[in-house]
């Protein structure tokens, strides 16, 4: 089981004694990816925008859906029904416009880099106590319970709190950064 102590300053508010926890609010992002419901410390959001149009880069790792331009900068974004394995929207869905309405790109600074996540809908600012927040459940310890933070309930729904540092691998953060650098992100220029 992972405890507190071990992954500090994955939601800051999570790394302090959790006797204090009791009074204090976290806020929450809330955010849909296929049927399941998520929740990111709301300081890690840079923004919320829509999507914009996105260049397909050849042969870029299989996260990255692509480049898009944000006031001047190429970003790469990241699909998060690709990242947890969801299945792909049909094109029906795709082309249905209150889907295209509720996609939304959360853009977020992961290892000095700015970077978008498409998610399928924003849902709310979610207010809990930071006691609230509890480590995953051991059945839960696979392979993708790197990528969440915690647990926590809220109103009849149970979230997962994503762990922005963890939803990228060290080599995955590293081909990121080739983006940023310019070597891929001078095609997207147009």
């Amino acid at each position: 089981m992972i405890h507190w102590a071990q992954r500090p300053g994955r939601l800051p508010s999570l790394d302090r004694d959790r006797s204090q926890a009791r009074d204090e609010v976290v806020q929450l992002c809330g955010f849909r990816v296929g049927d399941e419901e998520y929740a990111l410390d709301i300081m890690r959001i840079k923004e919320i925008i829509n999507p914009l149009p996105i260049r397909r880069v050849p042969k870029s790792p299989p996260f990255v859906e692509g480049l898009v331009e944000l006031r001047g900068k190429v970003l790469p974004v990241i699909d998060m029904r690709k990242r947890f394995d969801v299945p792909p929207l049909t094109p029906e869905q795709a082309q249905d416009p209150a889907v295209q309405r509720a996609r939304k790109y959360l853009i977020v600074p992961i290892d000095g880099h700015i970077i978008g996540l498409i998610v399928d809908r924003v849902s709310d600012v979610i207010r809990v106590s930071r006691d609230a927040i509890r480590p995953t459940p051991e059945l839960t310890q696979t392979e993708a319970a790197r990528y969440f933070v915690g647990v926590c309930h809220h109103r009849d729904r149970i979230l997962m709190v994503l762990d922005l540092d963890a939803i990228l691998s060290s080599s995955e953060k590293i081909s990121l950064a080739g983006f940023h650098r310019g070597g891929t992100g001078s095609e997207a220029g147009a």
